[in-house]
């Protein structure tokens, strides 16, 4: 059986359609349909509904799912066995919610790829309550994430940071404190499906504050251009503010004592992947200790 097939599989399985898979994959339609019709005579099966547009899974290929992963996973054990006991190599499929991506990520990234040059670390995108989900279900190893308020049970967690939240606010914008700022202007808010929007939704209601909705986005950058922009205020986390943002607008801290948010890497219970989970994430605290001494 072709495990190249498998992984197409998995792919259009995860997106929802051979458009979004080959899109992925950096192929064209017409070759992820054709693998599939391949892998279905391989199999002597169909596994997707073609009744539908697109199609779908259909219950043979909705149990094909897991095991297709299981084969996956044991020829990369194969290969980490066959290059000598205790090797870190493989692959980690790994979620990052997008306020990780452009922080201490690609520094361990770049750690993992020099003392661990047989590790491939596959990085998907999305918001937190997301990739908790494709954690659980499989069909990622691991995830970076803004802690929930109650983890799954099916899963734990590494904490890799805690942070304070801040409110930032344009220079000319008046206010004494962070309440004021929040109450008397336009704000913008980080969409409240994201990790960290709860926990902003969720200190804005404790202490009562009402604020005059602007906008809602899910991404940093743009928030901090708004706010520089002089169109509003917003809460974000702390490390997103870099030297140069904060010599341009006002930053205080959110609440006191200040809110925070904590960062964590989450996997499965006997994951199968838990060796290459514990190295990345002894490359992301190593790295947040390096720049706290530095």
């Amino acid at each position: 059986m072709s495990l190249r097939r498998l992984q197409i599989f998995l792919e259009v399985a995860a997106r929802g359609s051979f458009a979004a898979a080959a899109d992925r994959l950096g192929l064209a339609q017409s070759a992820v349909s054709m693998q599939m019709r391949n892998l279905e005579e391989e199999l002597g099966a169909d596994l997707f509904d073609r009744s539908r547009r697109p199609p779908v899974l259909n219950d043979r290929g909705l149990a094909l799912v897991p095991e297709a992963r299981e084969v996956l996973t044991k020829y990369d054990d194969l290969k980490r066995i066959v290059r000598g006991g205790g090797a870190i190599a493989g692959t980690l499929r790994l979620g990052v919610i997008q306020t990780a991506s452009t922080g201490v990520l690609p520094g361990a990234l770049t750690a993992l790829h020099e003392h661990y040059p047989d590790l491939r670390v596959r990085i998907e995108s999305g918001l937190s309550a997301g990739l908790l989900g494709r954690v659980v279900h499989g069909e990622l190893d691991a995830a970076i994430l803004t802690a929930p308020e109650r983890l799954p049970g099916e899963l734990k967690a590494h904490l890799v940071f805690e942070e304070p939240l801040s409110v930032i606010a344009p220079k000319a914008f008046t206010g004494g404190s962070d309440a004021d700022l929040l109450t008397r202007h336009p704000f913008i808010r980080f969409n409240r499906r994201t990790g960290v929007g709860r926990i902003i939704e969720h200190a804005l209601r404790d202490r009562a504050l009402s604020v005059d909705e602007a906008m809602e986005l899910d991404a940093i950058e743009p928030i901090i251009e708004m706010v520089s922009c002089g169109l509003g205020v917003a809460v974000v986390p702390d490390s997103a503010l870099g030297r140069e943002t904060r010599e341009a607008i006002r930053v205080l801290p959110f609440g006191d004592p200040v809110a925070t948010r904590q960062v964590i890497v989450v996997e499965r219970h006997a994951s199968p992947r838990a060796a290459l989970t514990e190295v990345l994430v002894a490359a992301l605290t190593g790295l947040l200790l390096c720049n706290i001494i530095t």
